[in-house]
């Protein structure tokens, strides 16, 4: 269930939107299944309302979620004179869009901004923070803000929501799957959603060189016994000689987290003139949000990442 003080910014969103001649959705960059599901159903969510709604991403979105419904809708740039309303989706600050650094921006616009999240938000951005921590995903919040607006969930918003809810959970795997997710699962499946569908496009599609990326990242695993960690690490090159791409290194990370009496899982890729370092973990006592906070990035407590800059 979801807070008194929730439920009445949930009904301000629903009174600023009705108030918006045309409002735009975006979320973080490398934009991932909670990131993509939740932005296309706050699209179908805010199109029911009456409103014009655009969702823009930096990144482009991952083919795997190309089943979705409206995932070819979705745009690589916009104008901001064209929208009044900005709604951030699974992330807590312009920075992390990719689009602006915060004090890039002008300070009248957009005329309303609002922020929906499941954890804490890192960046200081102007507007009206819809979050809980407690919550699995940014999917499970929007999931509420239908049924707060009073907005039927048709098959198409459900396969968003059921997306998101999905992929934050590690396909239902996590300690943040809740009986409350378990419930909103199932909601969701009589709705229309498609969870064999959804599996077998996430997790199951694997091209020959996606295999062997996978096969090369295990091959160079490392484990520190004494520290509880275990590392890998893709470089350019590794990407080169299995013919794959960086979207191929999707999911390999939780199964280098399967390894025995491991505290945390480090899984490090080449990425221009950056390193991406994304952590997991399953021990009950670590918070893997806060090793990537020393790095500068941040995340979930089981799940999360950062950028290292390999420039001097």
């Amino acid at each position: 269930m979801i807070s008194t003080d929730l439920k009445l910014k949930i009904q301000t969103f629903r009174e600023q939107a009705l108030s918006a001649a045309k409002i735009l959705i975006v979320t973080h960059i490398k934009p991932d299944g909670d990131a993509i599901g939740s932005a296309l159903a706050l699209r179908i969510l805010l199109k029911e309302l009456g409103r014009e709604t655009e969702v823009a991403l930096m990144d482009d979105p991952p083919e795997a979620f190309s089943f979705l419904p409206y995932f070819l809708k979705i745009k690589n740039d916009f104008r901001p004179e064209h929208f009044d309303m900005v709604v951030m989706a699974d992330c807590g600050g312009w920075s992390r869009t990719g689009w602006f650094e915060d004090d890039e921006l002008r300070i009248d616009w957009p005329k309303y901004l609002v922020i929906l999240d499941h954890h804490h938000t890192q960046d200081y951005s102007p507007g009206m923070v819809i979050a809980d921590e407690s919550l699995s995903s940014t999917a499970q919040l929007v999931h509420y803000i239908f049924r707060e607006w009073g907005i039927e969930i048709n098959s198409d918003a459900a396969n968003c929501l059921m997306t998101g809810l999905s992929t934050d959970t590690g396909s239902f795997k996590h300690t943040n799957t809740t009986p409350e997710v378990f419930r909103i699962a199932a909601e969701l499946m009589e709705s229309g959603a498609n969870l064999n569908k959804i599996t077998q496009h996430i997790y199951l599609g694997r091209s020959v060189a996606s295999l062997k990326l996978w096969g090369r990242t295990l091959d160079k695993i490392q484990q520190d016994r004494a520290l509880g960690i275990v590392i890998s690490v893709i470089t350019t090159a590794d990407l080169e000689e299995c013919g794959a791409t960086l979207e191929d290194l999707e999911g390999v990370i939780d199964l280098m987290n399967t390894v025995p009496d491991t505290k945390a899982t480090f899984l490090l890729s080449e990425r221009g003139d950056k390193l991406k370092g994304s952590v997991r973990t399953n021990d009950p006592d670590v918070d893997v949000s806060k090793l990537a906070a020393i790095f500068g990035g941040g995340g979930h407590i089981k799940a999360a990442g950062f950028n290292i800059s390999l420039d001097g």
